[in-house]
């Protein structure tokens, strides 16, 4: 793992949230954690208004195999309410900030990796099934 935008397209996001704009990604400076190992992150803002933001990805591999329940329990962390499922790799709340967070987190190359994808709108229901497939999609890249 060295970046974190190439696990998720930014069309595959307006996609999923039924979004008809162009949007671009750009992928961010990994940071070390502290906890030895590195977080890589990317954004994803509107191709024609960089400054108008849709959604943060976050990628890690943690240095052990987790379960994955108690890798999802990061999640909480991210939460305004209560995770609900996605699927059995992930769940979604309504973050702290309003927006909406999707956590995956799978076992691979006998680590955990974890995906936090943070979309800057409040959660809605009606994008459940985009929501299904991006963290699919997470998970398969993972």
């Amino acid at each position: 793992m060295t970046a974190a935008c190439p696990y998720l397209g930014p069309q595959e996001i307006a996609k999923a949230i039924e979004d008809p704009n162009i949007y671009d990604s750009r992928e961010l400076s990994p940071k070390p954690t502290g906890y030895g190992f590195t977080a890589y992150a990317c954004e994803y803002n509107r191709a024609d208004d960089p400054g108008s933001h849709l959604a943060d990805l976050a990628v890690l591999p943690l240095p052990t195999k987790l379960p994955q329940e108690k890798a999802l329990e990061t999640a909480t962390e991210l939460c305004a309410d209560k995770p609900q499922s996605l699927t059995e790799a992930a769940v979604y709340c309504l973050s702290k900030d309003n927006g909406t967070a999707i956590t995956v987190a799978v076992p691979s190359h006998g680590v955990t990796r974890i995906a936090m994808f943070s979309l800057a709108a409040p959660v809605n229901d009606s994008y459940r099934d985009g929501y299904v497939t991006l963290a699919k999609t997470l998970a398969d890249r993972l």
